[in-house]
């Protein structure tokens, strides 16, 4: 889809040598507002719904931050385009994602472009990934498969695998049955609502451990289970009653 784009400025030199810089340097753009007149061009961009502005700041009626407060949300990118350099720091302050000086030089406006075509770019594939994550959960595809956000992306891990999960401060070290060590960018808090419907149980404030994988509950030393993997993992006070009822031996 073509990057829609917007030009306001009350010169309307200007407004044309920004649209002529646009048509020399990124053809494939579609310029669908180009306006010397603040007020009416609210109206606009509410109709046309570009996806990126060059708004000048020093306007007669509306200046380029009184035009965006007429927007309950900012749904555009901004570059403010202006002949004051004073205006730099609450340009930023307004959330423009960058500030060119008149006249423009066309290798800076070349980055600045390229720049944000980059940041859309890296926000559209994140949009795409979440929802192809959400309809995986969603239909189940992945049945006893959960996706955890690991240190540079996405895993997917077999439920039935999952010996225990560790609190490591904000993140979570997942150990599976094969001895492989996960770290995972969320906290065990997060962790345990992922795994809730498998049956995981909470056992201390630091362990989230997999009942299937017990293979001791010993009541010394505190009270504490061994895992299959030879893992020795604590048993909270608060936990200790639930744990002896949940694996209460068969009486004789």
């Amino acid at each position: 889809m073509k990057p829609k784009i917007a030009i306001i400025d009350d010169e309307k030199y200007s407004v044309e040598s920004l649209n002529l810089h646009i048509q020399q340097l990124f053809p494939s753009f579609e310029v669908v507002l180009k306006s010397t007149q603040p007020k009416e061009a609210v109206k606009e961009i509410n109709k046309l719904k570009p996806d990126l502005i060059f708004l000048d700041v020093e306007m007669p009626g509306l200046n380029g931050f009184e035009f965006l407060d007429q927007f309950d949300q900012l749904f555009f990118d901004v570059v403010f385009v202006t002949a004051y350099s004073q205006y730099a720091l609450q340009a930023f302050k307004a959330r423009a994602i960058s500030y060119l000086l008149k006249p423009i030089d066309e290798d800076e406006f070349k980055e600045v472009i390229e720049d944000w075509m980059d940041k859309r770019s890296n926000q559209e594939n994140a949009i795409e990934i979440e929802k192809l994550l959400e309809g995986i959960k969603k239909e189940g595809i992945l049945k006893n498969k959960i996706a955890v956000p690991i240190t540079d992306g996405v895993e997917f891990i077999e439920v039935t695998k999952i010996i225990y999960c560790k609190s490591q401060n904000n993140y979570t070290f997942m150990y599976l049955e094969d001895g492989k060590e996960v770290l995972i960018s969320k906290t065990l808090k997060e962790i345990e609502k992922v795994l809730e419907n498998f049956l995981f149980v909470r056992i201390h404030q630091s362990y989230l451990i997999n009942p299937n994988f017990i293979q001791k509950h010993l009541k010394n030393d505190g009270g504490y289970v061994v895992m299959t993997n030879g893992q020795h993992i604590p048993i909270s006070n608060s936990k200790k009653t639930l744990i002896s009822e949940l694996f209460n031996p068969i009486k004789r």
